[in-house]
């Protein structure tokens, strides 16, 4: 990291909390999209949308699953050329190893689905997940 990255500030360009709702995701990727376009960081638009559309379908899938309704709250900041998002949930924890597996499925072995892990870790420059107090985190830092 060099010394003018690690020393830029970070700057909070949208701060959200909505239902985990798949009808919701469209919103929700709608204004993240608009944040970081106008950020400047529109080359890491379509990486962000790929990422955030993953974590925030994992989130409703596996996280709530079968629970009527929970919250999501999405933190997106500028840290130099850097965008960091930070994404809570308070559902079911998700099985450690299954963050850090960045080996992609054989498509043979799916049924649907199964990327979504893989392409959050390749795409991002930095993915880490943490559990604390029933919230589920997830930090993710996208390079430009």
């Amino acid at each position: 990291m060099s010394a003018a990255k690690a020393d830029a500030p970070s700057v909070v360009i949208l701060e959200l909390c909505l239902p985990a709702l798949d009808v919701v995701t469209p919103r929700i990727l709608s204004r993240v999209d608009t944040a970081v376009a106008r950020a400047g960081l529109k080359d890491l638009c379509d990486d962000v949308q790929i990422v955030l559309a993953e974590a925030l379908n994992n989130i409703a899938e596996h996280a709530y699953g079968r629970v009527a309704l929970g919250a999501v709250s999405v933190t997106v900041a500028r840290h130099g050329n850097d965008l960091c998002i930070d994404i809570a949930d308070w559902g079911r924890p998700i099985i450690e190893h299954a963050v850090h597996d960045a080996t992609g499925p054989a498509p043979e072995d799916l049924a649907e689905g199964g990327y979504g892990r893989f392409l959050i870790q390749a795409l991002s420059s930095e993915a880490r997940y943490s559990r604390s107090g029933g919230r589920n985190n997830l930090f993710l830092r996208l390079t430009a």
